[in-house]
């Protein structure tokens, strides 16, 4: 399980690094018209994806060997860390729909 969780995280700070430089990855945004594009205040939405991935990462790694040294059981690892991811998408999706035009 540790693999697991070093590799979920791994992958969450990659893609928050990425979502930065290629907002075409954030789901939606790269079928939307050029002239909804110009509406969505692009920077802010990468910056907040950004940051929430990156950290999310990296207590994903965090808890997954916090668990691993105190030998928790594979079941209640796998559930802590869904949650964690769930959590996650729910305050992305939360954040993203606050922001307004430019």
């Amino acid at each position: 399980m540790i693999f697991g969780g070093l590799l979920t995280g791994g992958i969450l700070i990659v893609l928050g690094l990425a979502v930065k430089k290629c907002p075409d990855l954030l789901a939606g945004y790269n079928t939307l018209s050029k002239e909804k594009k110009v509406e969505i205040n692009i920077d802010k939405l990468t910056t907040i994806t950004k940051i929430t991935l990156v950290t999310t990462g990296g207590c994903v790694i965090f808890i997954s060997l916090l668990l691993n040294a105190f030998e928790i059981k594979e079941s209640t690892k796998l559930y802590i860390i869904c949650a964690l991811v769930l959590f996650t998408i729910i305050y992305i999706t939360i954040q993203t729909n606050r922001l307004r035009t430019k």
